[in-house]
């Protein structure tokens, strides 16, 4: 079995993912994390050196490795939706889980770590990024998923346990 975790920035994913991979006694992989790995750098320093089209065709790779492995948990970075390629790869995979949340948890989420968030550090209005960047992505999260979370008010053990409900 294999589950890919997509969402927003600061929906949930690399936590969530964790957390489902101990209980399913599954190797865990977040791609954010893996990308930084290979590139010996911070998504910060890739996006602000090399630009967004070079971190999403290292992100496309790694994708397209990882989905040939069994019994894994992935989590994606939360731009993953953003070339159509990706959206290919995820809609031939079994389990994807999009982690929904609403604008005001978005922010709630990310607001400690701003400054390691490249599309969010140089904003003005960091909840007016929010909902345009979550706009330009909601219909391609849509399509890419096959199975839909809402984790407004849910703590993580509730998100796993309802994706436990899903899965199994």
């Amino acid at each position: 079995m294999r589950v890919v975790i997509i969402g927003f920035m600061g929906s949930g994913k690399s936590v969530v993912g964790r957390k489902l991979a101990k209980e399913l006694k599954m190797e865990y992989v977040d791609m954010d994390t893996k990308i930084e790995e290979i590139e010996k750098r911070s998504i910060t320093d890739i996006f602000k050196e090399d630009g967004e089209v070079y971190f999403r065709n290292v992100e496309t790779k790694l994708l397209k490795d990882l989905t040939t492995e069994d019994n894994i948990i992935i989590s994606t970075g939360g731009g993953v939706v953003s070339k159509n390629e990706n959206i290919d790869i995820l809609k031939n995979e079994q389990n994807v889980i999009l982690l929904d949340a609403s604008v005001s948890t978005i922010k709630k989420n990310v607001s400690n770590e701003i400054n390691k968030r490249p599309l969010l550090k140089e904003s003005k209005d960091v909840e007016e990024t929010i909902k345009t960047l979550l706009s330009e992505r909601i219909d391609k999260y849509n399509k890419a998923s096959n199975i839909k979370i809402n984790v407004d008010s849910k703590n993580i053990d509730e998100v796993v346990s309802e994706i436990l409900v899903y899965i199994r």
